[in-house]
């Protein structure tokens, strides 16, 4: 059988890359600061990790060229909100942090002809 790649995983890999690339700028301009992207251990993956003054602050990115399937925050789901909690944990043992933490959502919907739509979602959701 024949098989032809579509490229949609890739295409939908590199929307994803230019949304965590859109959201840091983002925060940035809002003085968080930068520490690290797509942090990952054998809990899950935090797609950035930003300081704000004495927070750490846990962000996932969601980029979506449409809403038909939810908005960005709807798409963070309970069992996501507990890896990225597992995950949050995990990178304060390693790092030794123990001070506030926050969790984040950087919605960007990709919108044909025009600049993408930011939507940013401060304390989405608590542990």
């Amino acid at each position: 059988m024949f098989w032809r790649h579509s490229g949609r995983a890739g295409n939908n890999q590199a929307i994803g890359r230019r949304g965590e690339i859109i959201a840091r700028r983002y925060l940035e301009q809002r003085g968080l600061k930068f520490l690290a992207a797509n942090w990952s251990c054998r809990f899950g993956e935090v797609d950035l990790i930003m300081a704000d003054q004495d927070s750490r602050v846990f962000v996932e990115v969601r980029s979506r060229s449409q809403t038909q399937y939810g908005t960005g925050l709807e798409t963070v789901a309970a069992e996501k909100q507990r890896k990225l909690l597992r995950t949050a944990r995990h990178y304060q043992q390693q790092v030794g942090y123990w001070r506030d933490i926050r969790f984040d959502v950087v919605s960007i919907t990709w919108v044909k002809g025009a600049a993408p739509e930011i939507e940013y979602i401060e304390h989405a959701f608590t542990e």
